[in-house]
């Protein structure tokens, strides 16, 4: 819509003599600015049906300042204007028919500065009035209610389609993980050298596995049984926590000794100087 005003002369000469009041001259004037912006005029009343035959005019009929109700189209939609006087104002009414919105202007009866000259003379305020008229009366009806809530769905939609897009394409099983303990297949049923492999038994998961993980295997491990406590093991008594692990530098006295049967020699002793000699 142009922001532009023009004809205020040519309207008010031919309106002049039904002019009566203050609140007439802001009516002539918010009629100016619907014209302006592309209304046309086809009537008084309140019927809310047209038929497309209506004789469109620029100025306004013979008796539009009796009560104020005048019909307008614009775009090919029905617009009807309801004006109220009041004690210092006048109350104006903008409704868009086929989807029943509304606008609604008030204007005080002191912004008309006297009832006859130019524009700026009678209305100094002008184009601060023309201003409201167009965003409190005219801007509130013009653009479609339903265009705004399809727009609104459009715009909160997006985003959820969006969404739904990046979920179906996630592939499954990535947003819950499970964890589940997978035994390797074993060469070995006797499962020889596990204990190697894995000297420390280390569950990673935390979960029960169906076989133990191993332990120990290099490391040393204590006799079975442990050192008896308080035996000699070549240290002071109380050097060592009960129950660790040590490697005794000699064998403990207490540890009983095999007896060896009488008159049999070591296999780990040399045999005696020509025991192989067969002239012997």
């Amino acid at each position: 819509m142009s922001s532009g005003i023009f004809g205020w002369d040519l309207l008010y000469s031919a309106l002049k003599n039904d002019i009566q009041n203050n609140q007439d001259i802001l009516v002539c004037f918010t009629h100016l600015v619907l014209v302006s912006n592309g209304f046309k005029c086809i009537g008084l009343g309140e019927s809310k049906n047209i038929d497309g035959t209506e004789s469109k005019s620029e100025t306004l009929p013979k008796g539009w300042n009796d009560d104020y109700s005048i019909r307008y189209v614009y775009q090919g939609r029905l617009y009807n204007l309801k004006a109220t006087s009041l004690d210092d104002a006048v109350m104006i009414n903008l409704v868009r028919v086929d989807e029943r919105t509304v606008g609604l202007v008030h204007l005080n009866v002191r912004a008309v500065a006297q009832k006859t000259g130019t524009l700026d003379e009678m209305i100094p305020d002008n184009k601060s009035i023309l201003e409201q008229i167009k965003t409190q009366l005219i801007d509130k009806v013009v653009l479609s209610e339903k265009q705004k809530d399809t727009s609104s769905q459009t715009e909160t939609q997006q985003p959820q389609q969006g969404t739904s897009r990046n979920r179906s394409t996630e592939p499954e099983g990535l947003s819950q993980p499970i964890a589940q303990y997978i035994q390797p297949p074993l060469a070995d049923p006797f499962d020889y050298g596990r204990s190697d492999l894995n000297p420390f038994g280390i569950n990673p998961l935390g979960i029960a596995p169906p076989r133990p993980l191993g332990g120990g295997g290099m490391l040393f491990q204590p006799p079975r049984p442990s050192f008896p406590m308080g035996g000699n093991l070549g240290v002071p008594p109380g050097s060592l926590p009960p129950g660790a692990r040590f490697d005794p530098f000699r064998p403990p006295e207490s540890f009983p000794q095999p007896r060896r049967p009488p008159n049999r020699p070591d296999n780990d002793e040399f045999p005696p100087p020509g025991y192989d000699d067969m002239f012997m």
